[in-house]
């Protein structure tokens, strides 16, 4: 009797412990080393940036940027979607960037080359407290992961339970099934093809190294800066080489 006893409370131990730990998981984390060598790269050649556009990142009347930390990066996903199938694929990571424990922008950051290196910073403020809620809300429910496509305009929180599987809407909360996920995500490719065909204008894709932090609504001003300074290269050349040959017909003459 003892021995029976030992066991189901053996048992029963190990399957409230499985439960808690089954409760109390969410969204994964970026590991500490991804962590501190993207805060390393926002000291060194952001924080001024930021400081520079500091009441457009909710930094008014805050200690300086320089003196900013990073929450918990949390991993956000593209969707990969064939035929009746859809996929996931690890984008990167967010991170909430923390001025005196308030929250004043995100940063995200993407895999280049081996290494995690920023890719973006944007002024949102509410990516933490997002974050927390859904959280305390979806923990324990099955696989939870965050799904962010700038190439589909999709903000979802993915949900599988191994019996069911969701998306969430995070612009309205609303529960969206796989098939109507893979019919809009094929209605804007749609949608985007098309007006690739019909314009004349190239796209710059904005990718990692150091670029300059943007708020919300901003184009990204370094990239502007290099498009402007190629169409002076542009028109300058002519210029350079007729005057280059001016030079020239001068020494021959003398």
């Amino acid at each position: 009797m003892k021995i029976r006893a030992l066991l189901l409370t053996a048992v029963m131990a190990l399957s409230l412990a499985g439960n808690a730990a089954y409760a109390d998981s969410g969204l994964e984390k970026a590991g500490a080393e991804i962590k501190g060598a993207i805060e390393q790269e926002y000291k060194e050649y952001y924080a001024d940036s930021l400081e520079a556009q500091k009441d457009n990142f909710h930094g008014t009347g805050k200690t300086s940027f320089h003196e900013a930390t990073l929450g918990e990066g949390i991993p956000y996903y593209q969707l990969n979607v064939q035929d009746n199938s859809i996929s996931h694929e690890m984008a990167g990571y967010k991170f909430p960037l923390y001025l005196e424990e308030a929250q004043v922008g995100v940063i995200e950051a993407t895999l280049e080359s081996g290494a995690w290196t920023i890719y973006n910073i944007s002024n949102h403020n509410d990516f933490d407290n997002t974050v927390k809620r859904l959280e305390a809300e979806y923990a324990g429910k099955g696989t939870v992961e965050l799904i962010d496509d700038k190439r589909y305009e999709l903000d979802y929180l993915y949900i599988n339970n191994e019996v069911n599987e969701t998306y969430i809407d995070l612009t309205n909360e609303q529960n969206i099934s796989p098939s109507e996920v893979r019919e809009a995500v094929s209605e804007s490719a749609d949608a985007l093809n098309s007006m690739n065909r019909n314009s004349n204008d190239g796209a710059i894709l904005v990718g990692g190294g150091h670029h300059a932090a943007s708020s919300d609504g901003g184009h990204n001003s370094l990239i502007t800066a290099i498009v402007l300074f190629g169409i002076s290269l542009v028109f300058a050349v002519p210029v350079v080489i007729s005057a280059v040959q001016r030079r020239r017909a001068s020494d021959v003459l003398q």
